[in-house]
Formats: structure tokens, C-alpha cells, sequence
């Protein structure tokens, strides 16, 4: 009997001792699951972080270089805007005198001075319709405005015909749109009647200004050179403007305004500021009801609408002549002289 009481004692000690082991190995097991686990976690762990690593420097280099365009073009930007604010600081203020030239039977039509120091200040140039390849010139004013005018002009025959009265005279070099094209500017040298030309890619199929629907391409002259206005169908038909190298008929710059085309008769550029020049269509008193600064100088909503004197009907063409700092104007048939006053952009540091 004691006999078997030590055997089942000796097998309950083995049983105990069987279980605790049977205890470890299976936290033993446990522990290794664990670690184990923890292993594949941090293998996915370090590729999802290998991966994203990777993406980020792919975007690191797209961020690097989108910042470096966008530096240049800011750059660019500033290199222009720092030319045109050092060359000129006027605005217009408001028209002070307008004086009647002549009076001709022809409604449309514009006339001007060659926009050079270096040219005849007097001489007078005579466009006459909106389709035409004979230009008048004048000696001077005199000539032009006395009764026998047409005795004491000369004639200039240009090798194409004219479109519109958006035409310039600048350094000797007339600028015009060519009749019958889209978009094909002229550069007709008055001094050896040389031509050259390139076309405004996008230009031409609607008029900047609707009341004067002849036009499609407008040429400016300011004190910072030669300018095209014109209208673009993608912005709405709103005017945009451009900045020309006369000397090779490049591009320099390209602003689109948040000038309307509609019931807009003529536009000009002083200083580097479009001003458009807006009436009725049954004809009324021209205003100035839009200005675009390329400066961003002038704010538009701080800057009144300015009125010219009230004569006659509308206008064909309006031309700012930055030498004699007087505007050209062919209002239903008579020719126009404006002087303004003006006022600076900004005050001087």
C-alpha cells in the first residue's frame, strides 16, 4: 500500500513537472510568434519607409525644380517691371484742352508725327479710311490744316494696303496691320522702304474695340516703345497688350486686361498704362472708363472715369505721341488735338 502511494506521488511530482515544461516551451513559443511578428513588422515597416523615401525624393527634385521655374519666372517678371517703372512715372489725370485741326469729309481714318526725337517734330502724317496704301505727309501743321491742303502734300505709296487706323509711327519705322490677313504685321522703314513683318499668333479675329470694328490690330507708342492692342476670344474678348521690340518684331511681354472690348471706340498707352476710351453706339461723350498699369502700380477701382470734351460723335482712331505728349484724334471726320495734365503713379523715394 505505502508502495503505491509513493509511485502515484513520484507521478504526480512528473506530472507537475511535465506541465510547468510543457508551460515554458509554450511561452517559449509565444515569445518567438512575438518576436517573430515584430520581425515582419518591421521588415514592412523599413520597405513602406524605403518606398516612401523614394517617392519623396522623386518630388523633392519635381517641388526643387517647379520652385526654380517659378523663381525664374519671377525674375523675369521683376526685370521688366523694373524697367518699366524706372523709365516713366506719369498717369494721366484728366483732358485740360481739345482743339479742332481740320475737318475732312472722310469719318474714319487717323493721323500723327513720327514718334522720334531724332525726326522732323513737324511733320504730319495723313491715313485716310481703314483700307488704303497712300499716305499724305505734311510739312507741318500749317500745311495740313490750310485750305489747299491737298496742293502742299506729298504722297507716299506703300507697297501693301493698310487694315483698320491702328497704325504708328515710330524711329522713322511705320507699323500696320497688311490687308487681307489675319494677323500680319508690317515694318515699312520711311527711309529706304525696306519691309519687314511676322504675324501675332491668335490676334485678329475680333476687334479690341467694338465700335471701331475695323481694327483688329492697334499699335501704341509710349515713352517705353512700341505696343500692339488687341483682343483674345479665350479671356472673353477682354483687350490684351503686348509688348514689342521694334527692332526685330519680337515679343516682349504679354498682359491680358481686364479691359472690356464692348462699346470701346480707341485705346492708348502712356507710360506703360492702357487706357481705353469707351462711348455709345449711337455716339456720345468719350470716356476713359478702364485702365490697365503694367506696373501694377494704379489700382483700377482707385482711379475715376475721365471724360473728354463732348464734340461729336465717336472715334476712329487715338493716338499718344510721348515727344510733344499730346493725343492724335480722328472723331467722325475731324481731326483732333488733346493735351492732358498728369500726376505721378507713385511718389519719389
Amino acid at each position: 500500500m505505502q508502495l503505491f502511494k509513493d509511485l502515484s506521488h513520484k507521478l504526480i511530482l512528473r506530472q507537475d513537472s511535465f506541465n510547468r515544461y510543457k508551460t515554458e516551451a509554450k511561452n517559449e513559443m509565444d515569445n518567438l510568434l512575438a518576436r517573430l511578428e515584430r520581425a515582419e513588422w518591421d521588415i514592412d515597416y523599413l520597405e513602406t519607409t524605403t518606398s516612401s523615401n523614394a517617392c519623396l525624393e522623386v518630388d523633392d527634385h519635381l517641388v526643387e525644380k517647379q520652385v526654380i521655374e517659378h523663381e525664374e519666372y519671377e525674375e523675369e517678371e521683376r526685370k521688366i517691371q523694373m524697367n518699366l517703372n524706372t523709365s516713366c512715372n506719369s498717369m494721366l489725370a484728366h483732358i485740360k484742352s481739345q482743339k479742332t485741326v481740320k475737318k475732312t469729309k472722310i469719318t474714319i481714318g487717323s493721323w500723327m508725327k513720327n514718334c522720334d526725337n531724332q525726326s522732323d517734330p513737324q511733320e504730319i502724317y495723313f491715313f485716310s479710311g481703314a483700307k488704303n496704301n497712300v499716305i499724305l505727309t505734311f510739312a507741318n501743321i500749317r500745311d495740313f490744316s490750310s485750305t489747299g491742303y491737298m496742293q502742299k502734300a506729298e504722297h507716299l505709296y506703300l507697297p501693301f494696303f493698310w487694315q483698320g487706323t491702328g497704325h504708328a509711327l515710330y524711329h522713322n519705322y511705320l507699323f500696320f496691320h497688311k490687308n487681307g490677313t489675319l494677323n500680319e504685321i508690317v515694318r515699312y522703314s520711311l527711309r529706304d522702304n525696306v519691309t519687314q513683318s511676322m504675324e501675332l499668333h491668335g490676334v485678329g479675329d475680333l476687334s479690341p474695340y467694338q465700335l471701331s470694328p475695323f481694327t483688329k490690330i492697334d499699335f501704341a507708342v509710349d515713352e517705353q516703345g512700341l505696343w500692339t492692342i488687341h483682343a483674345d476670344s479665350d479671356i472673353e474678348g477682354n483687350i490684351v497688350l503686348t509688348k514689342l521690340n521694334y527692332n526685330n518684331l519680337t515679343i516682349e511681354h504679354t498682359w491680358n486686361t481686364t479691359c472690356e472690348s464692348t462699346n470701346a471706340e480707341a485705346a492708348f498707352v502712356i507710360c506703360g498704362t492702357l487706357y481705353v476710351m469707351y462711348n455709345s453706339p449711337n455716339g456720345g461723350r468719350s470716356h476713359i472708363d478702364c485702365i490697365y498699369d503694367t506696373s501694377d502700380i494704379i489700382s483700377i477701382h482707385e482711379t475715376p472715369t475721365l471724360y473728354f470734351p463732348k464734340r461729336y460723335s465717336s472715334h476712329s482712331s487715338l493716338h499718344y505721341n510721348p515727344v510733344d505728349q499730346t493725343l492724335y484724334g480722328w472723331d467722325e471726320g475731324y481731326q483732333m488735338l488733346y493735351k492732358f495734365e498728369s500726376k505721378p503713379k507713385f511718389a519719389q523715394p
